[in-house]
């Protein structure tokens, strides 16, 4: 158990309930600005769904498979002291690859380099550059695809914003919000009245150098945890109340019923666990997040030998376009992105099985998943012979949608009155590894500032 007592009595105290990344995050950076807090976590590990199996010379990263970091997220890392453990992705995974026309095509990744490709018609490269010319429109709640649509056409929908939409949210963007997703692409629309116009005149967005780490993404949420000094795991909330300006919580721990009683309280649990928390305080908050939509999905990672790998595999991983009618969502050519992942006479793919788009596949059982992704790496990959190991791991609650249920829960918690009350996790504004870490940093500062105005 992480946690060391202390006296825990200040005019303000935090209580956070959840110690994913979000949760570490935030109870590190209060910790840095001496504001008393307890994260409390109901597992006996930390890091919700960022896991590593580590066995017979495998790394295997069974949630996150990387982190895009900026400086900020750079710096992140520097003050936890995990600097010295990072793995930058290797140069040559840079590309990414679309499954059309029966085969994996590299995605150009500029307009200039689409418009001189083959991968799109003629007809969509057209569609491209009169995108430049095409009215702005304002629609309440538009999703991804109908925006892409919209800009484009479909060919894009489904060849690049299918795919990628999958890879990132493990989502169907037919139902998907741009303004939860990907608001930049409103905001390119209604001041520059282009998306491309927009991202010329922006400067575009630079890209993200991508990581892992020697010993696998649980590196991370074990350097934090290993840091906090107020850290209680095997804790269960049963229960949460506000009386007086006060939250009162009653938890299960190793047995025993204990109580606590919090000025400020921050849920960073999944949406469907915050649910369950929020039942006394707010019926309407409970109920919407109760409906926040985690479709399933199955990781399974493929290890061959070398040589019977008839291709290099160079680029960052595969992705299916649902239009495709493959099996799988794609896969990530795990070892062709970061080194010592497995020996140097094998190759790692992890494949992603499931999703709001592949529901179906994903009811398969662990065999018949295995099969059918050894034979679409033979087929589309030309591998020939069977894996060294092949390993399935199902997470039955995977990634939460930002769609219109998400959308109603936002409305719910903006009419809550309770000011003290906070939400930070990866279905609250920001669904990505850096997002959560940035969320947290900002909450961080923010109840760090109210202790000043109260001090």
């Amino acid at each position: 158990m992480y946690f060391r007592k202390q006296e825990l009595t200040p005019d303000i105290m935090v209580g956070i309930i959840g110690a994913g990344i979000s949760g570490l995050t935030l109870a590190y950076r209060l910790q840095e600005n001496n504001i008393p807090y307890l994260l409390l976590e109901e597992n006996d590990l930390t890091g919700g769904y960022i896991k590593t199996e580590i066995t017979n010379n495998y790394t295997l990263d069974i949630g996150p498979n990387s982190i895009l970091a900026d400086e900020e997220i750079t710096n992140f890392f520097k003050a936890i002291g995990i600097e010295n453990e990072l793995i930058e992705a290797n140069p040559n995974s840079k590309d990414r690859y679309i499954f059309k026309a029966g085969k994996y095509q590299v995605l150009p990744d500029s307009p200039p380099k689409l418009l001189k490709s083959n991968f799109f018609s003629f007809k969509t490269k057209i569609s491209i550059l009169t995108e430049f010319f095409k009215k702005t429109e304002k629609i309440e709640n538009e999703t991804l695809a109908h925006f892409i649509t919209r800009r484009f056409n479909k060919e894009v929908t489904d060849y690049v914003l299918n795919p990628f939409v999958t890879g990132i949210y493990a989502g169907n963007p037919e139902k998907l919000l741009v303004k939860l997703t990907f608001p930049i692409l409103n905001d390119l629309e209604n001041k520059y009245g282009s998306v491309l116009k927009g991202m010329i005149k922006s400067g575009g967005s630079s890209r993200r150098k991508s990581f892992n780490f020697k010993k696998g993404m649980a590196t991370l949420p074990k350097a934090i945890a290993e840091k906090l000094k107020n850290l209680q795991v095997n804790t269960k909330v049963e229960k949460v109340e506000y009386q007086n300006g006060q939250f009162r919580v009653s938890a299960l721990s190793n047995g025993q019923i204990l109580s606590y009683n919090f000025s400020q309280l921050v849920i960073a649990t999944p949406a469907y666990a915050a649910s369950v928390i929020m039942e006394n305080i707010s019926p309407e908050v409970a109920k919407a997040l109760s409906h926040v939509e985690y479709p399933p999905m199955a990781l399974v990672h493929t290890i061959y030998t070398k040589e019977n790998a008839n291709v290099q595999l160079n680029g960052f991983g595969g992705l299916n376009p649902k239009i495709e009618n493959k099996f799988a969502a794609g896969s990530i050519w795990t070892s062709s992105v970061f080194s010592n992942r497995v020996s140097n006479d094998q190759i790692l793919l992890t494949s992603f099985v499931g999703g709001g788009q592949y529901s179906e596949q994903y009811k398969s059982d662990d065999r018949q998943i295995k099969e059918n992704i050894i034979q679409d790496f033979q087929k589309d990959l030309k591998i020939k012979g069977k894996p060294v190991m092949q390993k399935v791991h199902r997470w039955e609650k995977a990634i939460p949608q930002y769609d219109k249920n998400l959308q109603a829960a936002y409305s719910e918690i903006e009419k809550l009155q309770i000011k003290s009350l906070y939400f930070c996790a990866g279905w609250y504004k920001g669904v990505s590894l850096s997002d959560c870490i940035k969320n947290a940093s900002q909450l961080a500062k923010n109840i760090s500032t109210l202790k000043d105005i109260h001090s």
